[in-house]
């Protein structure tokens, strides 16, 4: 019945051109101008808005429906290319025409059991994959192998991949193996598409349930380090954030930092914005307990939330030597760092890195006295 329903739509791309042929190698540019994707072989480059770390990518030809596989995203993206290879178009409608050629470099070879070999059933198997396969995943560069890792670290399912790599392997179904008997691309296009559909219900299911859980501890010292050697290793924008947020959690601003600086190095301005105030901390980039509420204005360059206002009438509190303070209908988490800025620890704030505006006090002694840790 499914391949069925599919079956006009499959006859109608088999009919097509062979377009993914036609693909160029060199840079083509969204309509607005906003994206563009970037392609240094025939089947591999990136995806930049110009303001963002790129973001790997790979092309899927295996089934009827061309993909671009997005590494970090873990994500893979139909797309269709216009028989003389200077249009593409997603799913979403994008249009990106060629406008920068450029020589192709030499493809490299996927090594068979590959994450890349595998196409767009690695992607769709990185949901439930072993710890032997996210270990792997990662190790090739895919930065959507490396936070399956650190997921499963998080929920105690793999001690640092200890069933390793050797025997890890990713497979397509035999319908999707190109120059093999069995090869069929409508059938293959059927598997892919439940595959891809099945993957992305699985973490829809995930990402719910880690809303509704609380984790009561970070992860381990151990877990963390081999994290972050992950992270400065591969350099996955993504994946590094995930770490940072593991660092920060576990009140470690410096490994934090250090991970989000990997972001920065790759681009993202946002990153470096919240990276340059900490950096200029040195040795005070460490947090200390908060043995009394703040006094007065504290500031940030930029950020969602740049300003902070402690005084009469304000409704913060201590809690296990961190700083809680309502503002907006929200609950700001914050920490003294070792100079007495305050650093943000909670979604709006941060790693935002808070300073005192002088003569902003406005507080009534002895219940609030002036910001210090």
């Amino acid at each position: 019945m499914r391949l069925l329903t599919l079956f006009p739509a499959l006859l109608l791309l088999a009919a097509l051109p062979a377009a993914a042929d036609a693909l160029r190698c060199g840079k083509y540019r969204s309509t607005d101008g906003g994206m563009a994707l970037v392609f240094t072989t025939p089947s591999s480059g990136y995806r930049t808005n110009d303001i963002g770390e790129p973001e790997p990518l790979w092309v899927d030809r295996s089934a009827a429906q061309t993909r671009l596989v997005m590494l970090d995203d873990g994500v893979a993206q139909p797309i269709r290319i216009s028989a003389d290879g200077q249009r593409i178009e997603d799913d979403v409608v994008v249009v990106y025409t060629l406008r920068q050629p450029r020589t192709c470099a030499a493809e490299p070879s996927a090594i068979a059991g590959s994450c890349r070999a595998a196409g767009s059933h690695c992607i769709a198997q990185l949901p439930t994959a072993s710890p032997g396969q996210a270990q792997r995943a990662c190790s090739e560069g895919i930065g959507a192998g490396c936070s399956t890792l650190l997921r499963q670290l998080r929920d105690g399912s793999a001690a640092a991949a200890a069933d390793g790599t050797s025997h890890a392997r990713f497979e397509r179904p035999p319908a999707c193996r190109e120059h093999t008997p069995g090869h069929d691309l409508l059938a293959c296009e059927v598997l892919t598409e439940d595959a891809l559909a099945a993957a992305m219900q699985r973490v829809d299911e995930r990402l719910q349930q880690e809303g509704e859980d609380t984790l009561d501890s970070p992860l381990p010292a151990a877990a963390r380090d081999h994290l972050q050697q992950l992270c400065l290793q591969h350099r996955s924008g993504r994946f590094c954030v995930e770490v940072a947020a593991q660092q920060l959690d576990a009140l470690e601003p410096a490994l934090a930092v250090q991970a989000l600086q990997v972001v920065c190095d790759a681009g993202r301005i946002s990153a470096c914005e919240r990276t340059a105030p900490l950096h200029e901390l040195g040795a005070d980039l460490r947090l200390v307990p908060a043995r009394q509420v703040p006094c007065g204005r504290y500031q940030a360059d930029g950020g969602v939330i740049d300003m902070l206002d402690f005084g009469d009438g304000t409704r913060a509190r201590l809690h296990k030597g961190a700083i809680h303070l309502q503002q907006n209908g929200e609950t700001l988490v914050l920490r003294w760092l070792g100079n007495g800025d305050l650093l943000g620890m909670d979604t709006q704030t941060g790693y935002q890195r808070y300073q005192p505006v002088p003569g902003a006090a406005q507080c009534t002694p002895p219940r609030e006295g002036r910001g210090s840790p």
